[in-house]
């Protein structure tokens, strides 16, 4: 697909490519990026021919628009919260597979990484190995 929008469209491609990417829908958030952002999903071309050829035009008021879109982001969030302790509760999964407990008692030896006194960003093990 990525080399066939490539040859059509040489100038223009990564919008295409980056629309397309706004569009999926995201395993860990159970939204896509454009719903997120933008509060309502992407009408697409299929989208907008429907929309023609049923001709779906509701009528509401901007007191109904604004409990419907209030009703609306309250939803999403729930959702997301629901989809992000999902998502880490599966990647919690994942790294207790490799992860040990460690039992350290007083008077044990250890490393500490430390920030340098230079900077910040600079990080310095600190603490003896023998």
């Amino acid at each position: 697909m990525l080399k066939k929008l490539c040859a059509e469209r040489p100038k223009d491609w990564d919008r295409y490519l980056e629309f397309a990417y706004r569009e999926v829908k995201q395993e860990r958030l159970g939204f896509s990026h454009f719903e997120l952002l933008y509060r309502r999903t992407v009408r697409g071309p299929m989208a907008i021919l429907c929309e023609l050829w049923t001709k779906d035009s509701k009528v509401r008021t901007t007191y109904q628009y604004v409990l419907d879109l209030r009703n609306r982001l309250e939803e999403t969030c729930q959702l997301v919260k629901d989809s992000l302790g999902k998502a880490s509760s599966k990647a919690k999964k994942h790294f207790d597979k490799k992860a040990r407990m460690r039992e350290m008692q007083a008077g044990d030896k250890a490393l500490v990484l430390l920030p340098t006194a230079e900077s910040k960003l600079l990080m310095q093990w600190k603490g003896r190995t023998r």
